[in-house]
C-alpha cells in the first residue's frame, strides 16, 4: 500500500463495476448456492466477484483485519470489534485530509458513544457528536467510562433520531459503527442530505430492511440469536414508533438504487433480507445496491465485508 491519499482512493473507485457482482451473486442467490455450512462455496463466489473490490481497497488503506473465526458464527459476530477499531484507524487517517475546514463529526446511532469518545481522543482537533434516539445507554457508560474519559471536551451526545436529523449541521464526516437494517439507509441518507465530504461506516442486521423481523431458518447457533434478536425487534416495531424502523424505509424503499431496480424487485430483496443472517452472499447484495445508491449520488465508495468508506467525488454538487 502506497501512502494514503484521496487521488489513490478516487482512482481505485472510478475503476470499479459494482452492477456486475451483484448481477452475479443475484444469480447465486436465485440458484440457492447460499449459506453452506462451511462456506466453501459462498466465500468462492464473492472472491470471484468482488476479488477487484477487495484488491482495490488494499491498493488504498491497511491491510484489512484478519478473521481466524468462521463466518457466520456466533464467534465472528460477537467479535466485530478489530473491524470497528480499523474503522477509527480510517477515519482518523482520512478525515483530516478534507480542505473544507469543517471540523465536526457526527456519529449517528451512536447507541453507548464508546466509539464516538475514542474518535474524541484520536482527533482532538475536531467536534465529535454523538447522537441517538435514547440517552440512556449513552448515559450509563459515561458512568462506567468517567476515569477513561474525564476532562475529554470535544464530544458530545445529542438526542435525535436518524430518521429526523439535525439538517444544520456541516460534518466533515457522517461515521457510524454498525446501524441496524434501514437505520444505516438512514444514517446514509442524512449524510447526504447535509453533503458531507466523508461517509465511513459499517452496516450490520441487514435482515431488517425494509421493516422486516422474519429470517430463513436454519438449524444454526446464529439463527437461534437472530431469531431472538428479532422477536424483540418486532415488539420494539409495535410498541415505540421510529425506534429501529421508519415508514420511509420500508419495503417499497428498496432496492435503494436505480441501477439495481433494473435487476430486481422489492420481494427479492425482501427473500435475501431474510436470508442474510446465514449468507455473505446476502449481506453483500444489500451492501452493493446501497454502493451504487451512493454512487448515484455523487460519491466514490470502496467496499469490503459490510464496511464502506465513500468520499464525495470533487464534481458532485450538494449542500455546502
Amino acid at each position: 500500500m502506497r501512502a494514503p491519499d484521496l487521488a489513490t482512493f478516487h482512482e481505485a473507485s472510478g475503476k470499479l463495476d459494482f452492477l456486475t457482482p451483484l448481477t452475479s451473486l443475484l444469480k447465486a442467490f436465485r440458484e440457492s448456492h447460499i449459506a453452506d455450512r462451511r462456506r466453501i462455496q459462498e466465500a468462492s463466489s464473492l472472491q470471484t466477484c468482488l476479488g477487484e473490490h477487495y484488491n482495490a481497497w488494499d491498493r488504498v488503506f491497511p491491510s484489512f483485519p484478519d478473521c481466524p473465526w468462521k463466518r457466520r458464527t456466533l464467534t465472528w459476530e460477537l467479535h466485530r470489534g478489530r473491524r470497528d477499531a480499523y474503522l477509527r484507524l480510517l477515519i482518523a487517517t482520512f478525515v483530516p485530509m478534507d480542505d473544507t475546514n469543517r471540523r465536526l463529526i457526527v456519529n449517528p446511532a451512536a447507541v453507548l458513544g464508546r466509539h464516538a469518545r475514542l474518535l474524541a481522543r484520536a482527533l482532538p482537533a475536531y467536534e465529535i457528536v454523538g447522537t441517538d434516539i435514547d440517552p440512556w445507554a449513552d448515559r450509563l457508560y459515561r458512568l462506567v467510562s468517567i476515569w477513561k474519559f474525564c476532562g475529554m471536551k470535544n464530544y458530545r451526545f445529542v438526542r435525535e433520531s436518524v430518521f429526523a436529523p439535525d439538517l444544520d449541521r456541516r460534518p466533515a464526516a457522517v461515521v457510524f459503527f454498525g446501524a441496524c437494517g434501514g437505520v444505516t439507509d438512514g444514517c446514509m441518507d442524512y449524510a447526504l442530505a447535509v453533503g458531507t465530504p466523508f461517509l465511513i461506516c459499517r452496516s450490520c442486521c441487514h435482515e431488517n430492511i425494509g421493516g422486516n423481523t422474519k429470517i430463513v431458518h436454519r438449524l444454526r447457533p446464529i439463527n437461534g440469536f437472530f431469531a431472538l434478536k428479532n422477536w424483540w425487534f418486532a415488539r420494539i416495531r409495535r410498541k415505540r414508533s421510529g425506534f429501529y424502523f421508519s415508514d420511509r424505509y420500508a419495503l417499497d424503499a428498496y432496492p435503494r438504487s436505480r441501477a439495481a431496480r433494473t435487476l430486481m424487485d422489492s420481494e427479492t430483496l425482501l427473500a435475501v433480507a431474510r436470508d442474510s443472517v446465514n449468507s455473505d452472499i446476502c449481506r453483500a447484495l444489500i451492501d452493493l445496491d446501497r454502493c451504487l445508491y451512493l454512487r448515484e449520488n455523487g460519491y466514490d465508495v470502496l467496499y469490503r465485508e459490510e464496511l464502506f468508506f465513500a468520499h464525495k467525488r470533487p464534481d458532485a454538487s450538494g449542500p455546502d
